[in-house]
C-alpha cells in the first residue's frame, strides 16, 4: 500500500477543461488502484506561500500502480486539460 499527495490550483479560466478533466482522470485513476482517502482544501494559511488550494490523499495498491497510472496513455491525452484547468499541480509518493 502506498498514499500519493496531490496539490491542486484552479485555474478560473479553465473552468471547462477543468470539469472535463475531473470526469475522465477519476475513471482513470480508479482503474489504476486509487482509492480516495482525504480531499481538503486550505482554511488559513499560518506560515509561507503555499499556493495550492486543495488537497487529495490517494491510496494505490503499489508505487508501480501510482506510475501505472501516470503513464497510461488515456491520462497522458488528458494532460493538456489538467493544465488549463489547473495552475499549479504537484503528485508525489509519500513515505
Amino acid at each position: 500500500m502506498v498514499y500519493v499527495l496531490v496539490t491542486l490550483s484552479e485555474n478560473q479560466d479553465g473552468i471547462e477543461s477543468l470539469c472535463e478533466y475531473k470526469k475522465r482522470a477519476k475513471e482513470i485513476r480508479d482503474e489504476n488502484g486509487a482509492e480516495d482517502v482525504s480531499k481538503m482544501t486550505i482554511k488559513e494559511r499560518l506560515v509561507g506561500n503555499f499556493e495550492d488550494e486543495s488537497i487529495r490523499i490517494l491510496k494505490f495498491p503499489s508505487v508501480e500502480d501510482v506510475k501505472k497510472w501516470l503513464s497510461d496513455p488515456r491520462y497522458k491525452e488528458i494532460i493538456p486539460l489538467r493544465n488549463n484547468g489547473y495552475k499549479n499541480v504537484t503528485v508525489s509518493i509519500l513515505e
